[in-house]
């Protein structure tokens, strides 16, 4: 992950997903298992979110492996693309 984008003030779901080189499907299953936390939610609108608290600390699981549930979880390597 060495080419990192900046952290947001906050980032959807999709994007978030997409900075940790994951599906949105992929993504919702390894909060469901509480390997990632739940977003927040924008009182207002309800639209999840994620803040740069919660971005940092899903950057750091996919770097460790080391889930948010304190479990060991494995990632698939990322497919080069134009290859």
């Amino acid at each position: 992950m060495q080419n990192q984008p900046p952290i947001k003030d906050a980032v959807t779901v999709a994007e978030m997903a997409r900075n940790l080189g994951l599906s949105r499907a992929r993504f919702y299953e390894l909060m469901k298992n509480g390997v990632f936390p739940t977003p927040s939610r924008n009182p207002q609108t309800k639209r999840p979110f994620f803040d740069r608290q919660q971005q940092e600390l899903c950057l750091l699981i996919r770097r460790t492996n080391r889930g948010a549930n304190g479990r060991t979880v494995l990632f698939y390597g990322r497919r080069l693309t134009g290859v």
